[in-house]
């Protein structure tokens, strides 16, 4: 009777409880010194990762172009970097090695 008592309580939490929080990872391609899509949106607690096809390097730096704001940086970003936006707002970046071109913007919503 116990068992069947604590087998309907976890039937019951999963459908009655919490959702449960996903989180994804929005990936940004540099292609021909561009970042693409260059404005994505997505939730509170979402990664965004940037990943260079390219064989130049590129930074991927916060603040609008050409002023760094310090919320994150990745200078000179190889192959991939990555993110995780924990508060709404608006996030703009730019690459610093080309700041007239290359610039996005990350949109984080609450869930």
């Amino acid at each position: 009777m116990k068992k069947v008592l604590a087998f309907t309580g976890i039937v019951l939490s999963l459908l009655f409880g919490p959702e449960p929080a996903w989180s994804e990872t929005v990936e940004v391609k540099i292609i021909k010194s561009t970042y693409i899509p260059a404005i994505i949106k997505i939730k509170k607690g979402d990664k965004v990762k940037w990943v260079n096809t390219e064989e130049l390097l590129h930074t991927v730096t916060s603040g609008k172009a050409p002023m760094p704001d310090g919320k994150f940086n990745a200078a000179y970003v190889k192959k991939e970097f990555e993110v995780t936006f924990d508060k709404p707002g608006f996030y703009d970046y730019f690459c610093e090695l080309h700041p007239a071109i290359m610039r996005g913007v990350v949109i984080v919503e609450a869930p």
